[in-house]
């Protein structure tokens, strides 16, 4: 029988690279739950914890959700 290995902030799917440290570990929370509940894939699992992740970020923080990382000064 194959064990589970749990998702780590230093061992986690290439695909959360470029998710925020906080929104990583939140990915990664979900991930590993969804795994353990043993109902998906280890690919649909880490698609549905990013989406979700991403998700809870832009509830908590939503004044940052249509804004420009880069300020550009005015002329």
């Amino acid at each position: 029988m194959m064990t589970s290995m749990n998702w780590t902030p230093t061992h986690f799917p290439a695909a959360m690279r470029s998710l925020s440290p906080s929104t990583r570990a939140k990915a990664i929370e979900l991930a590993n739950l969804l795994m353990a509940r043993g109902d998906m894939d280890r690919q649909e699992a880490i698609q549905a914890s990013i989406l979700e992740a991403r998700r809870q970020a832009r509830a908590m923080y939503p004044d940052t959700q249509n804004s420009s990382v880069y300020t550009f000064p005015q002329a």
